[in-house]
């Protein structure tokens, strides 16, 4: 079946109608792991307690990171009680189409819906509330009540994530205008449709060409992404859509362990990452804001790098913590599908793994090794098995590492979730703060691949000039590709001042 944009009967874009199917990129051929839920239950606290991480990338990433993770996966158990103690791939389905098309943003944009403006080409937003004055137009959401009118709902649980949603759907709009001036005759649907055909290809070239060149380790980007070569998958773009369960259980998740305690929103305001959660309409807005309240409005220099960009009278700015297994999140407002009672983030993610029946890290490298090592010589990407020291990290005030505490057997055994952050860890002179050759691997051929089977995805367009880009984006000479800046920047490219960063409409 091959994928083609446009809006099925309930107004959705490209979700397929059964849900599109999880899938291995190892063929089945490598052994599935067993684990003891007791033993994998102690290693997802004892990495609460793990030493903290240098920090690494701009945090603005880390929040990049989930809403690309919501554009590609949101799973459900087909046909099964939800209590199911184990799954295969055949009984898991996403209910998103999985190729990086932004169905957060634009799956039910119907017209006449509260997602579009008065029934033209625009996107709503919503406003922010200001305690002493009148409401800024166009800085949040739009909201039905508390309730966002978004394509996806979880892009509302975070106040970053929440207000990158804004940038897009402004975005958007530039794109509305620039094309409408272009081409004055089109009708409001055809403008509608090629703003968000822009809209996606640009953000498709931030995702392979800053998202990941600051996550992937140089060779595996190198290779697999600027080069387009592959080892693992090449789907065909007339194949159904599937969805690598490798990255959605396990090596995309490693965004858990970038998460800091604290973030800088703007020049006066700090939250917690439990504030993050309250302060968005999933939230209730703690109880005291009926919408965004200006004073939680994001300025992104202090989440993003950008040119020229003057930081006089701004606080410190936000960086993530570096990838490693010290994840510390606890999730007590939002539920798993798969682990509903499990609100430890670690310990979520490596039942999980546990009931998806993911092979262990050790199991994956080995199959890597005796069945592409080759081709990874050629592509110069370096998988190699980790030490039990490499693996063993050491938790403050125990004389025993994190993985013989728990179990010593998960030293040569070890969730393959845990075994990417710990490879993460391994410093080498090119991929310091990155993902280590494996973790690289298993999302750069995932990302890659999801891209492959959409013909209208950047993957089939790769020169910039088929893109056709905003007049009003530009690119520092140094650069090739798109930044996620460059886009904050052009959407907000209307206000008089943007350096401030908090923009209206």
């Amino acid at each position: 079946m091959e994928l083609v944009r446009g809006l099925n009967e309930k107004g959705q874009f490209k979700t397929l109608p059964d849900g599109v199917k999880l899938y291995t990129l190892f063929n089945n051929d490598v052994p599935q792991a067993d684990f003891d839920a007791t033993d994998l239950r102690k290693l997802g606290a004892a990495m609460r307690d793990l030493q903290a991480s240098n920090v690494s990338a701009m945090a603005g990433y880390t929040y990049l990171g989930q809403f690309l993770a919501h554009d590609l996966s949101r799973l459900r158990i087909e046909g099964h009680n939800k209590t199911v103690k184990s799954f295969t791939t055949d009984i898991l389905r996403s209910d998103v189409s999985c190729v990086l098309d932004l169905g957060s943003v634009y799956d039910g944009a119907l017209p006449g819906s509260l997602m579009r403006k008065n029934g033209t080409a625009f996107m709503a937003l919503g406003n922010a509330q200001v305690t002493d004055g009148p409401d800024l137009v166009g800085y949040d959401l739009p909201r039905n009540g508390l309730r966002a009118c978004i394509g996806d709902d979880r892009n509302d649980e975070n106040l970053i994530v929440s207000q990158l949603h804004v940038q897009f759907l402004k975005l958007h709009n530039l794109f509305v205008r620039e094309i409408s001036h272009d081409q004055p005759g089109l009708g409001t649907e055809s403008l509608f449709e090629a703003a968000r055909e822009q809209v996606i290809l640009h953000y498709q070239e931030v995702i392979l060409h800053d998202f990941l060149y600051e996550i992937l380790h140089p060779s595996v980007w190198q290779a697999i992404i600027l080069d387009n070569q592959h080892i693992l998958w090449d789907p065909d773009p007339t194949e159904p859509a599937v969805l690598p369960i490798e990255y959605t259980a396990a090596a995309g998740r490693f965004g858990h362990a970038m998460v800091q305690n604290n973030y800088n929103l703007n020049a006066v305001t700090s939250v917690s990452v439990s504030e993050l959660f309250e302060m968005t309409g999933e939230g209730g807005f703690g109880g005291k804001y009926q919408r965004m309240p200006a004073s939680h409005l994001i300025d992104w220099r202090l989440f993003f790098d950008f040119p020229n960009q003057n930081t006089l009278g701004l606080p410190t700015r936000n960086k993530a913590s570096r990838i490693s297994p010290r994840v510390r999140v606890d999730l007590t407002n939002t539920q798993s599908l798969t682990v509903p009672e499990e609100t430890n983030l670690a310990t979520r993610n490596l039942l999980r793994g546990l009931q998806m029946r993911l092979s262990s890290g050790q199991a994956t490298v080995n199959h890597l090794i005796t069945n592409f090592q080759s081709r990874l010589h050629d592509l110069e990407i370096p998988v190699c098995l980790l030490s039990r020291e490499q693996l063993n990290l050491n938790k403050p005030n125990y004389s025993q590492n994190v993985l013989d505490r728990c179990n010593p057997a998960l030293s040569s055994h070890t969730p393959l979730w845990y075994y990417v952050l710990a490879e993460a860890c391994v410093e080498t002179v090119e991929g310091i703060g990155k993902l280590g050759p494996l973790g690289s691997l298993l999302v750069a051929e995932s990302i890659r691949g999801l891209l492959q089977l959409d013909r209208n995805s950047m993957m089939y367009k790769r020169r910039r000039h088929d893109i056709a880009p905003s007049k009003r984006i530009s690119i520092a000479p140094a650069r090739k590709f798109l930044q996620m800046s460059d886009l904050i920047l052009a959407a907000n490219s209307v206000v008089s001042d943007p350096t401030t960063l908090i923009t209206r409409q």
